[in-house]
């Protein structure tokens, strides 16, 4: 890539054809900002993109060049960046007089403050400068600038903060008198607006530390895999080992936590990993991570040479002790070492971001959509929000998601007079059918903190997956009912009026190569063949259940003896075909709409395999589609172990499901294209309270991916086809059923919970040719009216995390109910990570 540093060379590049701030003759330029400082992909919007008759458009990127992220490096091979501007090491007020010169004549500009409000304002307004085709400086007092200003003969200037105007001029001093601005604006420029993206702008600055306090522990512990049964068994079953630390601050207090497995050697080989468990004052374990959610370190092959995790969380006047435990599973080796770090922080505020600076691209975003910006501080976190102890963020803390449900319910009002305003009707009911009938697209740019979720009822609430449904629903949603906030009021069932994803990122680095990749998926994919036509459907082991006569009651009494709890009377993992049939129906709906079909079931599902070569992690890369049903949890999925040894769910866990999992370890450095994934299983999309970095849906992101749709909490699956003949439950009448049925009248059993879901969400892209966001909200839209009614004997979770210790409990019916609750998680569950405008058709 060449480089062009802008300060130096702006006048070579430009000699005598610098324009008018609205005609029709400057370029748009591909344009790489350092992230050191947010104001600078502000000044840079209109320079990588702008109207005039037509839109201009060139990459806009977010890097830190010291240390630049693969996901900058990817898209800068995949697109083929030559000629970028460069603004870098500079003072904001010097960067925007530069970048000015682009123009040669402008009669109006941008004119923002230099601080934390005229930030917030200007994220708010940047849309303009594209929409108008002039310049943004940012400054400490207009006499910066006013000699730039007039060579520009600049005569109207839109002022954002605590700053004198230049000539005629509009001061903004609230975002919503911004909104207000460009509504009026982008009506009569446009015709309509069918993109809001809303963002926080505090998200830029980190929380400071005001003192902290280090604790560092190693040890040796034994495999707590069962393949070391006799050493386990000899040592009284003592494979883990717990620490000790104190939280010795009243106010906010970083916990993070740094696991090294000093025996790393066979992670390639094995899958060995360790597991980390964290107990608050209560006793209550209130974390549950693993190595296998952490970034390791590499050789120059990319196998993992240092297996390691970086865990962070918070907690708020909760001084005391706590308890770090430790579990390690090593295959071949009989026990292993472990190093661990500990840092306690006490710092200022609660409401520091896990995904920096995403904000800064909101305007660029919204400016190719034709949108504009809802810009504000939108955060939730306890003990800013509200005076509670303990974990500061909802997921962790049951006592915080009534708080948290009503802060997002003010966000939602404000959203709704947007819409209002935007629509030009007079009430909600007016509003609900217009939306129904024309859906825009709604970008929360941000994580969970900065823009937080909704939490709706969840019968499977946990420390393990969380409290409540953590979903973004709401935000497309337009008539909630306020007395029974699961259902709506104009609407027999939920109806998502508007289509809703989150714009994510480990930080502004890789939120803007998602960004690029999405505005130029045309331009990246015609260089790869015929990948843009391929698909691949996954299925794993483990997912289907049977009532086994004996067998499972027996099953189900030696479980409460082991430390399961009571007696349940659950069924067993056995095979009924179930997997199959979905893997089979979905298939076809790719084929017979002319794609190339990857199929991969069972084992052969695993990202890589043991002994036997697996192509799951193969097909993947070779896929623009994917699809896979596998158990998983927040940093893992998996199609299962080789050996199965858990097959009655009785915690014997080998850890060789390891070896072939597709975790965070892994996907982080793996190459991905552009692809669209939909991935069933138990918490792959949740990311509320986690730093970006341990969570699986983030790294699919920083690998390549576009779209990711995956769930936030347990999600549900029968596991079987038809209840049976003569035991309840058990058989193979269903499957012998299926099979007639599929041969003679072609016709594949019914989905259900997340398949139907997926199946609706995938015909949607490749039939209709729709948005991923309106394919996911006319999917959720179609569900429970199409699955209200189905019955079911048991509806078991999809969740697996290899940790040997984790128990959870799942709401097993005794008899066939319609398990509606259930249905309704997994309408609100499912959540969209990506550009809801994106079209990959």
């Amino acid at each position: 890539m060449k480089k062009i540093l802008v300060f130096a060379i702006i006048l070579i590049i430009f000699p005598n054809n610098f324009s008018v701030g609205h005609t029709e003759n400057r370029e748009a330029f591909t344009v790489i900002v350092s992230d050191e400082n947010p104001f600078y992909a502000l000044i840079a919007t209109p320079i990588a993109i702008f109207y005039d008759k037509n839109i201009h458009v060139k990459p806009l990127l977010v890097e830190n060049f010291s240390n630049p992220s693969t996901a900058i490096e990817r898209f800068k091979k995949l697109y083929g960046v030559e000629n970028a501007v460069i603004i870098s090491n500079k003072d904001v007020v010097d960067a925007s007089i530069y970048i000015s010169k682009m123009w040669q004549k402008s009669e109006e500009a941008i004119i923002i403050k230099n601080d934390s409000e005229g930030y917030k304002l200007g994220v708010a307004i940047t849309c303009l400068g594209s929409y108008k085709n002039i310049p943004i400086f940012v400054v400490n007092k207009i006499e910066e600038i006013k000699e730039r200003l007039k060579e520009l003969g600049v005569k109207r200037t839109y002022i954002c903060g605590d700053i004198d105007g230049y000539g005629d001029f509009i001061k903004f001093e609230s975002t919503e008198g911004i909104n207000e601005f460009m509504i009026k604006f982008l009506k009569e420029k446009f015709g309509e607006i069918k993109y809001i993206a809303i963002t926080n702008p505090i998200d830029v600055g980190n929380a400071k530390v005001i003192e902290k306090i280090e604790y560092n522990f190693s040890g040796k512990i034994n495999s707590g895999s069962t393949l070391h049964g006799f050493n386990i068994l000899k040592s009284g079953f003592n494979y883990s080992s717990t620490h000790i630390f104190k939280v010795p601050y009243n106010d906010f207090a970083i916990i993070r936590v740094e696991l090294v497995n000093r025996d790393s050697e066979d992670v390639e080989k094995w899958g060995d990993r360790l597991f980390l468990h964290l107990s608050a004052t209560d006793n209550i374990t209130f974390v549950y991570a693993s190595t296998a959610g952490g970034i390791p370190e590499i050789d120059e092959n990319g196998r993992i040479t240092l297996d390691k995790l970086t865990y962070q969380t918070c907690v708020y006047n909760s001084p005391g002790e706590y308890k770090a435990e430790v579990i390690g599973t090593w295959i071949v080796k009989r026990e292993g070492e472990y190093e661990m770090k500990i840092e306690v922080e006490r710092v200022d505020r609660g409401n520091f971001p896990l995904m920096k600076s995403l904000s800064s691209l909101a305007g660029y975003v919204a400016s190719y959509h034709k949108g504009i910006v809802f810009a504000d501080d939108f955060s939730f976190v306890g003990g800013e929000n509200v005076d509670i102890s303990g974990v500061i963020y909802p997921v962790s803390n049951e006592k915080l998601v009534e708080p948290c449900n009503n802060h997002v319910l003010k966000i939602h009002e404000r959203i709704n007079s947007l819409l209002l305003n935007i629509s030009g009707v007079k009430n909600l009911e007016e509003l609900q059918k217009y939306y129904a009938k024309n859906p825009i697209h709604i970008a929360i740019i941000g994580d969970t903190t900065m823009v937080p979720m909704f939490y709706y009822y969840n019968p499977d609430s946990d420390y393990v997956s969380g409290q409540g449904t953590a979903s973004d629903f709401i935000y497309g949603n337009i008539d909630p009912n306020p007395n029974d906030l699961e259902n709506d009021s104009f609407t027999y069932y939920p109806f998502q009026e508007n289509a809703v994803g989150r714009i994510t990122g480990y930080d502004a680095q890789d939120c803007s190569a998602l960004i690029a990749r999405t505005i130029f998926y045309n331009e990246i994919v015609n260089k790869l063949g015929d990948w843009k036509n391929n698909a691949t459907v996954q299925t794993g082991t483990g997912i289907e259940f049977q009532m086994i006569p004996i067998i499972s009651p027996m099953m189900n009494i030696l479980k409460s003896f082991i430390g399961f709890g009571p007696v349940r009377n659950e069924p067993t993992k056995f095979p009924t075909g179930e997997s199959n049939f979905i893997n089979a129906r979905i298939s076809n709906d790719f084929s017979r709409n002319g794609f190339n079909v990857f199929s991969a079931k069972g084992l052969d599902a695993q990202r890589v395999g043991l002994f036997l070569k697996r192509k799951g992690g193969e097909y993947q890369l070779k896929s623009n589609y994917i699809f896979a049903f596998n158990h998983g949890t927040y940093y893992l999925y998996e199609a299962g172990d080789m050996l199965e040894f858990d097959q009655f769910g009785l915690g014997l866990k080998t850890g060789l499901s390891g070896k072939g999992s597709f975790d965070v370890r892994h996907i982080v450095n793996t190459e991905y294209n552009p692809s669209v994934a939909f991935i069933e299983s138990c918490l792959v999309g949740k990311i509320e309270g986690l730093i970006p970095e341990n969570c699986l849906s983030q790294a699919y992101i920083h690998a390549g991916v576009n779209s990711f749709v995956a769930s936030t909490r347990y999600t549900a699956d029968p596991g079987y086809l038809e209840p049976g003949l003569i035991f309840k439950g058990f058989g193979i009448y269903g499957y012998i059923n299926a099979s007639i049925n599929l041969k003679m009248n072609g016709k594949y059993p019914d989905l259900h919970f997340g398949a139907l879901l997926a199946e609706d969400f995938i015909l949607n892209l490749i039939e209709n040719n729709t948005s991923v966001g309106i394919a996911l909200r006319n999917a959720k839209n179609a569900y429970l009216p199409k699955d209200a009614n189905s019955t079911f004997l048991w509806t078991p979770p999809l969740y697996f995390s290899g940790d040997p210790f984790e128990k959870i409990k799942w709401n097993f019916q005794p008899k066939e109910t319609n398990a509606l609750d259930k249905k309704y998680v997994c309408l609100y569950e499912f959540t969209l990570y990506g550009d809801p405008a994106f079209n990959p058709c």
